[in-house]
């Protein structure tokens, strides 16, 4: 079955089409379609807990979504058994560790799936692998991930998979900043262009802000906060706010603006564990340890 329009719209972040072509599929039972189905619910906040219990995967994710309500891993932990669970399963597991700050065990359950399963699943393992590596800091683990899953995967990569492939590597590109002007810059400009959603205007606005293009990203932001997708997609609006304000906060930072510190505060407010409001108490935190130690 081909799932290439779903998993467009998913990547994309065009979840309402997403949620749409997989609604074709009503009498298909396949993990895949179920694994994005859930994905995409509760991405547009439609989710219902116990409407798939019938299925592992369904009841996984039950489980996950408790989880992240609660931040109590232990539900999770106690269910998966890593050596039969399905590569869909074990993505969800793997992505509640990543949650919990706990990279390496992450890593450890996706590269047990990537190297243990020749189903379904894999390549959104790796992507997951690719994600998990780059946020704990190993981009070198990161890129011989990449490199094995393509060494050993090359002749079995379907168009849908090469679609994931291609975002695991433009991840990587951006982390460790390799043709950032050149080929990585060109298609997240294309995905904007071609795709125009919310998630795919902040990827280019990242790489903008990567290059300090102060005029461009500042065009973006415009643009985000125009009608179009501010009143129009009030729903991917609200999804993407914590991450749009991050950005914000950047672009203040590189341009000298004075609402800095006004900006942290909203985001603080909307989301008190985003990665940028967590790094930035590190920061001050380790500052603070410094200044302790040398007023002794």
């Amino acid at each position: 079955m081909d799932f290439f329009s779903i998993k467009q719209n998913y990547y994309t972040g065009n979840f309402a089409h997403a949620l749409q072509d997989i609604r074709k599929h009503t009498e298909s039972e396949d993990d895949t379609l179920l694994f994005y189905k859930l994905k995409t619910l509760l991405a547009l906040k439609k989710y219902e807990a116990g409407s798939f219990k019938a299925n592992p995967i369904g009841v996984t994710f039950d489980i996950y979504v408790q989880f992240l309500k609660s931040r109590n891993i232990s539900a999770l932990e106690s269910h998966v058994n890593t050596e039969t669970a399905s590569p869909y399963e074990l993505n969800i597991f793997a992505s509640a560790l990543a949650i919990e700050g706990r990279y390496d065990e992450s890593l450890e359950v996706c590269v047990y799936g990537i190297d243990n399963s020749e189903s379904a699943g894999t390549t959104e393992l790796l992507l997951l692998a690719i994600q998990v590596t780059l946020l704990d800091g190993q981009f070198s683990v990161a890129q011989t991930l990449f490199d094995n899953f393509i060494g050993a995967q090359e002749d079995n990569i379907t168009s849908e998979d090469e679609l994931i492939v291609n975002l695991a590597e433009s991840y990587i590109k951006f982390a460790t900043n390799q043709d950032t002007t050149s080929s990585n810059f060109y298609y997240f400009e294309e995905l904007a262009q071609t795709f125009p959603t919310w998630k795919t205007q902040l990827g280019l606005l990242n790489l903008h802000l990567q290059q300090s293009n102060i005029e461009e990203a500042q065009g973006i932001i415009n643009f985000l906060e125009s009608d179009y997708y501010s009143v129009e997609q009030k729903e991917a609006a609200e999804l993407y706010k914590p991450d749009f304000l991050a950005n914000k906060i950047t672009l203040a930072i590189l341009s000298g603006s004075n609402n800095v510190d006004e900006l942290k505060k909203e985001l603080e407010q909307l989301d008190p564990n985003h990665a940028l409001i967590q790094n930035n108490k590190k920061i001050n935190s380790d500052f603070d340890e410094i200044v302790a130690k040398y007023n002794i």
